[in-house]
């Protein structure tokens, strides 16, 4: 069950680091701030943006997806055996569920996963999923797999690979550079 665990915890990881650059590009102050660098190389983040976009939800997808041979939450949480670590856990998975069954799923399943002949704009509005929903996710995320992890041999993961700063010096170099 270890390594399962740090296999979910892996991609917790990588789900938050492109969640975090999205979302430098996308929040109205920083884009704003930088939109004369995001135009300046356009074909490059608009490319980086939509790739972190999907990089997350499918990620997202897989921490949760319920086929029997995948490692995901649900199949950990399913493994549980101590009722009153079932019972903690349980309200953090519904919650979790609730965001992934009726808006990752529709990303992940429509947008992304299979050529189908659909308005996309049209499928992001099914979905309605808003940036503080894609976060709450991920921290849902990170406080199962540290919950599971901490019962299964008392260590949690620090989640503390962030590539923000490297992000920001990027974008303030080219941004100085325009100037």
């Amino acid at each position: 069950m270890k390594d399962q665990i740090k296999q979910v915890a892996d991609r917790i990881t990588f789900a938050s680091m492109n969640y975090r650059l999205w979302r430098i590009y996308t929040e109205p102050t920083d884009r704003t701030k930088y939109l004369g660098v995001l135009r300046m190389y356009n074909s490059f983040f608009l490319t980086s943006l939509q790739a972190h976009f999907a990089a997350t939800i499918i990620t997202l997808y897989g921490l949760y997806e319920t086929r029997r041979n995948s490692i995901s939450q649900k199949r950990l949480v399913q493994g549980v055996s101590d009722t009153n670590l079932r019972s903690e856990i349980q309200p953090l998975l519904d919650e979790a569920n609730a965001i992934w069954q009726k808006k990752i799923t529709i990303l992940r399943n429509d947008v992304y996963a299979h050529l189908s002949d659909i308005e996309f704009d049209a499928k992001f509005s099914e979905a309605g999923i808003s940036p503080n929903e894609i976060e709450r996710l991920i921290e849902i995320s990170k406080e199962l797999v540290n919950k599971l992890s901490y019962a299964n041999d008392r260590s949690t993961f620090a989640f503390n690979l962030d590539p923000a700063s490297d992000t920001y010096r990027l974008l303030d170099r080219l941004l100085k550079a325009e100037g």
